[in-house]
């Protein structure tokens, strides 16, 4: 049987494609299950993890204490500056 050229050509490429389409499919599938192996085998253990988001969360907690004060320091200091421009922004009266 005589095949067209076109349609050989076609045929060799769609082969070409659909073996390179697998062999990267099928090399992502093993770096996939490598990468996750890997990653299993160095997870801490439960307690440890907990104690330091616990920790994490007391530092969180430390750190949004501190920004609200320095907030209320920085509202306070503004109320006086406009408090004072005010005061001199007024005509003296005699």
């Amino acid at each position: 049987m005589l095949m067209i050229p076109e349609v050989q050509v076609f045929a060799q490429v769609a082969a070409i494609s659909a073996g390179l389409v697998g062999a990267i499919c099928g090399i992502a599938v093993a770096t996939y299950r490598s990468v996750k192996q890997t990653d299993n085998k160095h997870l801490p253990a439960n307690t440890e993890v907990s104690q330091r988001l616990d920790q994490l969360q007391q530092a969180v907690d430390a750190i949004a204490i501190e920004v609200e004060r320095m907030a209320e320091a920085q509202r306070f200091t503004a109320r006086l500056e406009a408090e004072r421009e005010s005061r001199q922004a007024l005509p003296a009266q005699s």
